[in-house]
Order: structure tokens, then sequence, then C-alpha cells
């Protein structure tokens, strides 16, 4: 009898945590599916909101600056009548900070439990933010993850020559969690 009981409830609960459907989120700029859990993106449209609830999403992490004209006047609005949640963390483009990735790592930790959009406006921020994630709180590591990961970056070597301070952000990020 116990053991009944303990199957139906392990049963119930893996079913009470969904994955992310990725078949309805093929259209959102840049998307980019990194797990069952979690995917990052460029900026969806307002319409894009409620079937990214539809198809698993909890949580939606905006990492576009406020005031950004690339963003939406208020997302906060458009995540929350979705009937998902909603954190903003302004990043700004030419100066990430340290700060602004430990702030992502808290939000990330709290909600484990939760199926996650992290966006930007081109999936730049987002996959990056993701992939310190992966790499110093889950630990993960490789080169075949960064690449997946970092894959909206395209070349990521002529990339990150490009726009040095997210090479440093990285570096910096890394060398204080090893």
């Amino acid at each position: 009898m116990k053991r009944a009981i303990l199957i139906a409830a392990l049963l119930t609960a893996t079913v009470a945590q969904a994955e992310i459907s990725p078949d309805a989120l093929q259209d959102i700029k840049a998307v980019q599916f990194n797990s069952d859990k979690v995917i990052t993106a460029g900026l969806p449209g307002e319409t894009q909101f409620k079937i990214l609830q539809q198809a698993g999403v909890d949580l939606v992490i905006n990492l576009i600056p406020d005031g950004n004209p690339s963003g939406h006047e208020d997302e906060a609005s458009l995540v929350k009548a979705a009937g998902m949640k909603y954190e903003s963390i302004s990043v700004d483009w030419k100066k990430p900070t340290i700060e602004d990735v430990e702030r992502f790592f808290s939000i990330m930790n709290a909600n484990r439990d939760k199926d996650i959009l992290i966006h930007c406006v081109a999936n730049y921020r987002a996959s990056a933010f993701y992939y310190l994630y992966q790499t110093t709180q889950l630990k993960l590591d490789g080169e075949q993850q960064k690449l997946q990961t970092l894959a909206p970056w395209g070349d990521l070597e002529v990339s990150l020559k490009k726009y040095p301070q997210w090479q440093v952000l990285m570096e910096q990020i890394e060398a204080k969690h090893q």
C-alpha cells in the first residue's frame, strides 16, 4: 500500500512541473532552447507572451535596459496579464556589470522550480547571462555547451573582439566563482 502511494505521489509530482513546449515558440526572435526549463530569446512580440505562458513559461526575465526604445513600453503588464511572473534587470549593453549578473543569479536560483524565458533585444545579453549561470551556478562546462548556449552570438571569437566588454565580464564572473 505504501509503495502504491509513493508511486502515485511521484507520478503526480512529475506531471505538476511540465516542460516548456518548444513547438509554439519557433517564431520568437532568436529563440534558443537551452534545456527543458530555460529558453533564451530576443524580444518577444506583445502577442507572444500569452503563447509563452501556454507553452509552459512561468517566469520572464527581461534584460533590456529601462527606457530602451527597442523594448516594450510596459512589458511587466503584458507578462502579468498573460499569467506569468516578471523580473527585469536593466543591463547596459556597453557596460554590463558584475552586480547585474549576480542579481540574475539570485533570481535564477530563487526560481529553479520554474520554467523560464530570459530575453533581451537579440539574445546576446540573455545567452551570455545564462551561459555564466550554467558555468558558475550549475557547474556545467565544456566547449560544446558554451558554443550551444552562446550560438546567438555567431562566431564567438569575432563577436567578443567586437564587444570586449562582454569578454571582460565573462572573465570576471568566471574568476569570481571559481
